[in-house]
């Protein structure tokens, strides 16, 4: 079985703008809620092999490393934490916005079994980084 949560938000702002938020993952200290640190073990924009440390509340601190990217669009991560989760990532036109999809993938015999415990932080968080990356992408740039 697998433990899975998606969340959609249209943002009024155009996707490379978006794309270039989302993708920085070094700075989501800044407006995503639920990461208490982040850091990037390259540099340059992100690409397939990128990796961070990423401290998210309700989770352990693991190492996330980039297994998928669509440049300006879309990308993949999973990580090395004893449950092993997908994090996607994606942009789409939506108008003169955007359409962003968010998601958390843990398959496996671990993630069922702790699904009743680990849903809520899944919702939670992925929502606050929807909701936070709406509103840094709809302010000016920083």
């Amino acid at each position: 079985m697998t433990v899975r949560f998606e969340t959609n938000i249209h943002i009024d702002a155009p996707p490379a703008r978006v794309w270039e938020v989302m993708s920085d993952v070094a700075r989501w200290t800044e407006w995503a809620p639920a990461v208490k640190g982040a850091e990037r073990h390259d540099s340059g924009p992100l690409k397939l092999g990128s990796s961070a440390t990423m401290d998210i509340k309700g989770a352990p601190k693991a190492k996330w490393t980039v297994t998928d990217l669509e440049e300006g669009a879309a990308f993949t991560w999973e990580s090395d934490a004893r449950i092993k989760a997908r994090g996607y990532h994606v942009v789409d036109p939506d108008g003169e916005g955007s359409r962003v999809t968010l998601g958390i993938v843990a398959p496996g015999l671990l993630a069922t079994i702790l699904w009743p415990l680990i849903m809520p932080v899944f919702r939670r968080n992925v929502r606050a980084e929807a909701e936070g990356l709406k509103k840094r992408c709809e302010s000016p740039p920083t």
